[in-house]
């Protein structure tokens, strides 16, 4: 209601409308903004970029080199328009646009930056370290009819790349006679990656400790299985960064480099989505070797500076069962099936529940080799892809009624989920949770909450 207050007065009151002559509300460029846009006010040729006569663009937009500045360009078109305004501002892919990427600057008197302060127009910049911002005419500037007009940007990325970027731009192409009547609003947004120019200056050679099972966080690895990596400098010691939205391809697989580092496994790059000082997750290859195989951390990767770590040798298998559990316990990563809601002691994970005899749960692992179809590493499925074999699973001792077993859809395509039913003669407790592949089972000590 209070929105809706708001622009009733905004329309029943002439001093507020000249007032957005010196800028717009803050949160007006489309989908990243809640989809508010410049619409809510000016409604005579609504929705947006409902008139293919007109534009809003974004010009000279470089692939980005951490902290280094880039001078945009945000032109505004309609043959029937004399006044022109804008809004503009940029968010990383990863976090879902709720995170700032870089900071604006006015390059003149025509425009302006402004931070969300909570308030409908903002508070003037600079703006605090993190905090959203736009920016956006200062004075819509007057034209002669159909001239369009090009505002000048001061876009600088941040210190620290954190993936792929998206600019959306609202613009207002306006006739000029001071209502919000007539004029017609365009949105648009465009991406940017990290350029292949950015400097890696990771300083020190990658030494390789250990790689073991994600999930077993022991053990042999196995084809497509998810793997930690432990050792030292793979990262600066305050730096972590998690592969995200912002850092796949343009055809949907996790990267093979991130935050400067690449490892290959059996002399193939693979894929990776996490990396700290001492830590880096990746995925296996799609490949059939066993035995042993090596594993070689690659810092600056493709650069002249690069490092590569001495080669460790790791084992493979063919499969190398696991259950994901919740952190350092011993209880199952598991949700009741079709929510959200998860399976634990709220000791261990605040809010969960145990599950009764009879409940559907969906647990996590990692390990358990291909399935069919096979899908490569750094892929996610969009389809289910079950096991070439005999799946099993018990709870409690007794057997659990397997609905699905095999990869997750929507995730990476080394996780694998087990829809499965809990026996009716579970007993309260933490019982213990096994699943075997053709009779390679899970190793034990993992549990399952239940409660009669």
């Amino acid at each position: 209601m209070r929105f809706r207050y708001i622009f009733t007065l905004i329309a029943a009151s002439p001093v507020l409308l000249l007032a957005f002559h010196t800028g717009p509300p803050t949160k007006r460029t489309g989908t990243i903004d809640g989809g508010i846009t410049c619409t809510q006010c000016h409604r005579t040729f609504a929705p947006v970029n409902s008139d293919s006569a007109g534009s809003v663009t974004i010009e000279n937009l470089q692939p980005y080199v951490p902290g280094v500045a880039q001078t945009l360009k945000v032109t505004v078109k309609h043959p029937e328009a004399s006044r022109w305004g804008f809004q503009l501002t940029a968010r990383f892919v990863n976090g879902n646009g709720t995170v700032q990427a870089g900071t604006f600057a006015a390059a003149d008197d025509e425009t302006k930056v402004m931070c969300d302060d909570g308030s409908l127009l903002g508070s003037p910049g600079p703006c605090a370290v993190g905090q959203l911002q736009w920016i956006e005419h200062a004075n819509a500037p007057q034209t002669a009819q159909g001239e369009g007009h090009t505002f000048t940007v001061k876009w600088t990325p941040p210190a620290d790349e954190n993936g792929d970027i998206m600019f959306y731009v609202a613009g207002n192409a306006a006739n000029g006679d001071g209502t919000p009547n007539g004029d017609r609003i365009y949105n648009s947004s465009v991406r940017t990656s990290l350029s292949n120019d950015a400097g890696c200056s990771i300083a020190v050679k990658p030494v390789v400790r250990t790689a073991v099972n994600a999930a077993a966080h022991a053990g042999p690895i196995a084809p497509n299985a998810m793997v930690e990596i432990y050792g030292q400098n793979f990262q600066a010691s305050s730096r972590t960064r998690t592969a995200g939205l912002g850092d796949l391809s343009a055809d949907l697989k996790f990267p093979t480099a991130l935050s400067c580092v690449a490892v290959e496994i059996a002399g193939r790059r693979v894929p990776i989505t996490y990396v700290q000082q001492d830590q880096i997750n990746v995925q296996a290859p799609t490949v059939a070797a066993t035995g042993p195989v090596t594993l070689v951390v690659i810092a600056n990767p493709g650069r002249p500076n690069e490092l590569r770590s001495d080669p460790a040798s790791i084992q493979m298998q063919a499969t190398a069962p696991a259950l994901f559990t919740l952190g350092a316990s011993k209880s199952v990563a598991a949700q009741f099936a079709g929510s959200a809601d998860i399976v634990a002691d709220p000791s261990i994970f605040p809010g969960g529940k145990p599950a009764k005899p009879g409940d559907s749960v969906t647990l996590y692992g990692t390990g358990f080799g291909f399935t069919q179809p096979v899908w490569q590493a750094g892929e996610i499925p969009n389809q289910t892809a079950q096991f070439q074999g005999v799946v099993t699973v018990t709870i409690g001792g007794a057997p659990a009624a397997v609905q699905y077993a095999g990869l997750a859809p929507g995730s990476i395509s080394g996780l694998y989920q087990f829809n499965v039913q809990v026996p009716q003669s579970a007993a309260s407790g933490n019982q213990p949770v096994s699943v075997a592949l053709n009779g390679v089972s899970t190793p034990p000590g993992v549990t399952i909450p239940v409660q009669r």
